[in-house]
C-alpha cells in the first residue's frame, strides 16, 4: 500500500473528518515543499490552495446538488453523494511560488461504508498547461486568421468517410459545429450546376493520387450562393499506396470572384484584344477579342509565353523591350513610328497597334496590352500608296508623252522640213535645167525625196494613231499562228541569213490582244534580231511565253550583236535612235513597238550583252 501511495511525481494527501492530515507522501513533499513531519497530525486542509478557487469549488458543488445555503462542507457533500471532483487548482508551495495542478478529490470510507475523510491526488501540469495554452493561443490565432482570410481547413478520412472541419469552415457553410460530417454533408452544399465538375475533380484526385485545386460555388441553406477555393493534399497508406485521407483548406473567395467577374466584364467590353502578362512575359489573362484575333482559346494561351503571338523576327528584341518597360512602367503606345505585327494560330501575320498600361497587383506588376487589328487601315493606307504610285505612273506617262511630242516635233522640224527644203531646191534645179537629161536626173531625185517623205509621214501617222486611239479592238490570238505568219513574211531574210527560229508556247498558248499590234510586235522584234545579227555566227532566235506573278510575258531571245545598255539604255526605245552602223537602221521599229505595247497597258524591257545577244521581254497587262 505504501509503495503504491508514494510515486515521486504524484502528491497524495489524506485528511480525516476532523481535517487532520494523516498521509503526506514523497510526491507531496516534492511538489509542495513541505516535509511530512511538518504536516502529519496537523489540522490543515486548505493551506495550499487559493481562497477564491475554494469558493468557486464550493459554488460548483452547491449548484450541482442544488444547495441553497452557504453554510456547508463541500467535502462532506461529495462523501454523502459518493461522488468525486476533478479539476485544475493553483497550488501555493511553502516558499510562496505557485504551479498548476490537476487535483482529484476522493472521499474515503471505512469497511462499513462510513465516511472517514478524503484523499487529494495532485499532479503538476504547469508545463502541460503552458503547452495547452500555447496550442490554444495558436489555435485562436489560426481561427482569427481563418476568419480574416475567410478560410477554413478540412480533413476527409476516405476509409470511414469521416470529415472534420475547423470552426471557421462551419461558419463559411453555415453549419452547426455539433453536426456529424461526412463527404455527403459537404457535397449537399455544392451548387447544382457545379456538382458534376466537383464529382469529376474528386474522382480524378483519388484516381491520380494528386489533389487538383478546385474552384466552385456552394448554395447555403439560406439560399445564399458563395464561391469557394479548395486546395489540398492526398495522404497515402504506406503499405498499400492507396488513398486514405485528403486534407486541405477551403477559402471563401466570393468577393474576389465578384471583383474578378466585374474585371472580366470590363475586359470583355473592351473594343480591342486585351492580353495581360507578368514581368516574365507569361500570359495571365486574355479576353474574347484576343481569342478571336489570334485564333487561340483562353486555355491555349494562359500561362504560355507571350512570344507565342509574336513573329520570329521580333522575338529576339522583345525580351529587351519588355525589361525596359518594366523598369519604367508608364502607359504608352508600343513601337511608335514602326510597323508592328502579331501572328495568329494559323501562322498568318496581322498588322497591329499596341497600347501598354502597367497594373499593380498583390502578385506583382502586370502589363495590360490593348491590341488593335489595323488590317483595314493598312489596306486603306496601301490603297492610298497605290493611288499615289498610279499618279506617279501617270505623271511619268505624261512626261513620256511630252518626250514623244518632242520627238514628233523633231520629225516635223527635221525629217519633214529637210525633205521639203530639198524638194524646193530640186524644183529650182528643175526650172534651171537646160537639157532633157538634166530634167530627168532632177525628176529621179524628186522620186527619191518624195519616197523618203512618204515613209516619214506614214511613220508619224501610225504613231499618232496608236497614241490617240481610245478604244483598240482585241481578239483571242494564238502565238504559234502569229509566229508562222511572221516567218512567212520574213522568209527571204531568214533564208538569206540562214536564221534559225525556235519557239515554246506551252506555258501560255494564246492571249486577247489587238491582231495588228501583235503582228507588228513579232515583225519588228524578229526583223531586228535578223538585221543586227553577229558577223561571225548564224542568227538563232528563241521565242517563248511565260506566266510570272499572274502576268503573261513574251520573250524574244537572240544571239546577235547585243546592245551596250550602259551607253544606250536610256534612249533604246526613242524615235530615230540607232545603236549600230547598219545601212537599214532608222530607229523607228523599237519606238513603234513600245508605243503599241504601252497603248494596251503593257511594257517592254530588254536584257542585253554586247557580242552575246539580247532578250526583249513583252509584259502584257494583267
Amino acid at each position: 500500500m505504501k509503495a503504491n501511495l508514494n510515486p515521486v511525481t504524484i502528491a497524495i494527501i489524506a485528511i480525516n473528518n476532523d481535517n487532520v492530515i494523516y498521509q503526506f507522501n514523497e510526491g507531496a513533499e516534492k511538489l509542495l515543499g513541505y516535509s511530512a513531519s511538518e504536516l502529519l497530525g496537523k489540522k490543515k486542509s486548505n493551506f495550499f490552495i487559493l481562497d477564491e478557487e475554494y469558493e468557486k469549488f464550493k459554488k460548483d458543488i452547491a449548484s450541482k446538488y442544488k444547495i441553497k445555503t452557504s453554510d456547508f462542507n463541500p467535502y462532506k457533500i461529495l462523501a454523502q453523494n459518493d461522488d468525486y471532483d476533478a479539476r485544475e487548482w493553483t497550488i501555493v508551495k511553502k516558499d510562496g511560488t505557485r504551479f498548476i495542478a490537476h487535483s482529484t478529490l476522493i472521499p474515503l470510507k471505512s469497511d462499513k461504508g462510513e465516511n472517514v475523510g478524503f484523499m487529494r491526488i495532485l499532479k503538476n501540469i504547469t508545463d502541460l498547461k503552458k503547452i495547452e495554452n500555447d496550442l490554444l493561443r495558436k489555435n485562436q490565432v489560426l481561427n482569427a486568421a481563418e476568419k480574416i482570410t475567410m478560410m477554413g481547413n478540412w480533413q476527409w478520412d476516405t476509409v470511414i468517410n469521416k470529415v472534420e472541419w475547423s470552426s471557421n469552415l462551419f461558419n463559411i457553410f453555415g453549419v452547426d459545429p455539433k453536426e456529424n460530417l461526412n463527404f455527403e454533408t459537404y457535397f449537399s452544399f455544392v451548387h447544382p450546376e457545379d456538382k458534376e465538375k466537383v464529382s469529376i475533380s474528386f474522382e480524378k484526385s483519388i484516381k491520380d493520387k494528386k489533389f487538383y485545386d478546385l474552384l466552385h460555388r456552394i448554395k447555403l441553406k439560406s439560399g445564399k450562393t458563395k464561391t469557394i477555393q479548395l486546395l489540398g493534399e492526398v495522404v497515402l497508406d504506406e503499405d498499400t499506396g492507396e488513398v486514405i485521407e485528403l486534407i486541405g483548406t477551403c477559402q471563401d473567395v466570393t468577393e474576389q470572384r465578384m471583383a474578378e467577374i466585374k474585371f472580366r466584364g470590363l475586359l470583355e467590353s473592351a473594343p480591342d484584344a486585351m492580353v495581360i502578362v507578368n514581368d516574365f512575359g507569361i500570359i495571365q489573362l486574355i479576353n474574347k477579342q484576343a481569342e478571336k484575333l489570334f485564333g487561340y482559346t483562353s486555355e491555349e494561351l494562359i500561362n504560355k509565353p507571350v512570344e507565342l503571338l509574336i513573329p520570329n523576327r521580333y522575338k529576339d528584341k522583345h525580351s529587351t523591350h519588355r525589361d525596359l518597360f518594366f523598369s519604367a512602367p508608364i502607359a504608352r503606345k508600343m513601337g511608335e513610328g514602326r510597323e508592328l505585327y502579331g501572328i495568329n494560330k494559323a501562322g498568318k501575320e496581322i498588322p497591329i497597334q499596341i497600347s501598354l498600361s502597367p497594373l499593380k497587383t498583390e502578385e506583382g506588376l502586370l502589363v495590360s496590352a490593348a491590341i488593335r487589328d489595323i488590317t483595314v487601315q493598312k489596306k486603306a493606307e496601301n490603297k492610298i500608296l497605290e493611288a499615289n504610285e498610279r499618279l506617279e505612273v501617270l505623271a511619268n506617262k505624261l512626261t513620256d508623252q511630252n518626250t514623244q511630242l518632242a520627238d514628233f516635233a523633231q520629225i516635223t522640224s527635221h525629217n519633214l522640213r529637210a525633205p521639203v527644203s530639198n524638194l524646193n531646191s530640186l524644183m529650182g534645179f528643175y526650172k534651171m535645167a537646160e537639157t532633157e537629161e538634166e530634167k530627168i536626173l532632177a525628176f529621179e531625185k524628186f522620186e527619191i525625196v518624195i519616197h523618203h517623205l512618204t515613209d516619214t509621214l506614214n511613220t508619224l501617222i501610225e504613231a499618232l494613231k496608236a497614241k490617240n486611239r481610245t478604244s483598240i479592238p482585241v481578239e483571242k490570238l494564238d502565238f504559234n499562228e502569229i509566229l508562222n505568219k511572221t516567218v512567212q513574211i520574213l522568209s527571204g531574210q531568214i533564208i538569206s541569213t540562214n536564221t534559225k527560229i525556235s519557239s515554246n508556247f506551252e506555258n501560255v498558248t494564246n492571249i486577247n490582244y489587238n491582231k495588228a499590234y501583235l503582228e507588228s510586235i513579232f515583225l519588228n522584234l524578229l526583223s531586228n534580231a535578223i538585221k543586227y545579227k553577229s558577223e561571225d555566227k548564224d542568227p538563232e532566235i528563241y521565242v517563248y511565253s511565260v506566266l510570272e506573278d499572274g502576268a503573261v510575258k513574251l520573250k524574244f531571245k537572240d544571239n546577235g550583236l547585243g546592245i551596250d545598255l550602259e551607253r544606250h539604255g536610256h534612249k533604246l526605245f526613242g524615235l530615230n535612235k540607232v545603236f549600230h552602223r547598219h545601212p537599214d537602221a532608222n530607229g523607228v521599229g523599237l519606238f513603234m513597238t513600245k508605243v503599241q505595247i504601252e497603248s494596251l497597258g503593257g511594257t517592254i524591257t530588254v536584257e542585253s550583252e554586247v557580242n552575246v545577244g539580247s532578250t526583249f521581254s513583252v509584259n502584257f497587262k494583267e
